[in-house]
């Protein structure tokens, strides 16, 4: 028999050589315990949790939220807020100017739905508390509209003043309208929204409607007494004494038009806003009108000068 080696001579008599170098291969070398070849290792990942939005209680918001992913979460909240179905429809969501909004009457904002006379009354009010004085434009309440169409062809200087006494005199008003070079008087006729606008420095009025009001090559009939009256309004209160807007230039400026029949009293109120005498300054896309009614709604209910919009503000926990 062979001699054994050193490193044989070594080990104990009941471990082999064979042993040891599976133990070494298994376990390592050195004083390492030794681990079974069977046990699996697993990576442990981690999971992100996404939460989901809540369904909106109004299917109108809904369908902004997919067209418009970037609407803001706030905005969204509030719309929501103010459109749910579900809600009092009698509760007040605006209120200023000492007139008011229920619930009831802002979802005429919604898609489909013909915008009623207070929104665009409340409308016309916050757009002229946006500018700085002296006001160089003025907007009427839409009721304005109805006195002069309804004034009699003979009627006394005294009688005009009795019923435009609210829409002209400068001590209700604040401010003397002589200085405004630009006069927007929405206008509701046949069921159809639109802009009697007057426009002193060009000597035009302007027609801005989303629907032709033409007739052949005139402007309708409607549209020139509606100017006669407003030239006999002011003259009766003074205003623009030296021009007779019954004479000026009847134009019908080509914009956007409607696809439908419930968008024009949204595209009216855009026109009063981007209207400059010469073009819009802001464009009026038709596939964004869905927008413009969601962003109205959010701009009636945080308007500073709702009284109620810290309530809405609470109960949308803003």
């Amino acid at each position: 028999m062979a001699p054994q080696s050193h490193a044989e001579a070594s080990l104990p008599p009941q471990v082999t050589i064979e042993e040891t170098r599976e133990c070494d291969r298994v376990g390592g070398s050195g004083n390492q315990a030794i681990k079974p070849s069977s046990i699996k290792r697993f990576k442990r990942t981690g999971k992100r949790i996404v939460k989901r939005p809540p369904t909106c209680k109004s299917p109108f918001v809904t369908q902004c939220v997919k067209q418009f992913p970037k609407i803001l979460h706030a905005h969204r909240v509030v719309a929501d807020y103010a459109l749910a179905e579900i809600g009092d429809p009698s509760k007040i969501l605006c209120e200023m100017y000492g007139m008011y909004i229920t619930r009831e009457e802002i979802s005429c904002l919604n898609a489909g739905r013909w915008v009623n006379s207070v929104i665009v009354a409340i409308v016309s009010r916050m757009m002229n508390g946006q500018q700085a004085p002296p006001a160089r434009t003025h907007y009427f309440d839409p009721s304005f509209s109805v006195i002069l169409t309804n004034l009699k062809t003979n009627a006394t200087s005294q009688v005009i003043m009795d019923r435009c006494r609210m829409y002209l005199d400068a001590g209700i008003l604040g401010h003397d309208l002589g200085t405004c070079d630009m006069m927007f008087i929405p206008v509701c006729e046949n069921n159809h929204w639109h802009v009697h606008f007057v426009n002193f420095a060009a000597g035009r009025v302007e027609i801005l409607s989303s629907l032709p009001l033409r007739r052949g090559n005139s402007i309708s009939a409607a549209t020139r007494r509606l100017s006669m009256a407003i030239n006999k309004a002011l003259h009766a209160y003074r205003i623009h004494m030296d021009v007779d807007v019954s004479t000026f230039v009847h134009v019908q400026p080509h914009l956007v038009q409607q696809l439908n029949g419930f968008d024009c009293g949204i595209l009216a109120l855009k026109f009063m806003e981007f209207w400059n005498g010469v073009t819009l300054t802001t464009s009026v896309a038709e596939d964004k009108l869905n927008m413009y009614r969601l962003q109205l709604v959010v701009e009636l209910a945080l308007n500073e000068r709702n009284t109620v919009r810290d309530k809405i503000m609470a109960s949308c926990h803003l």
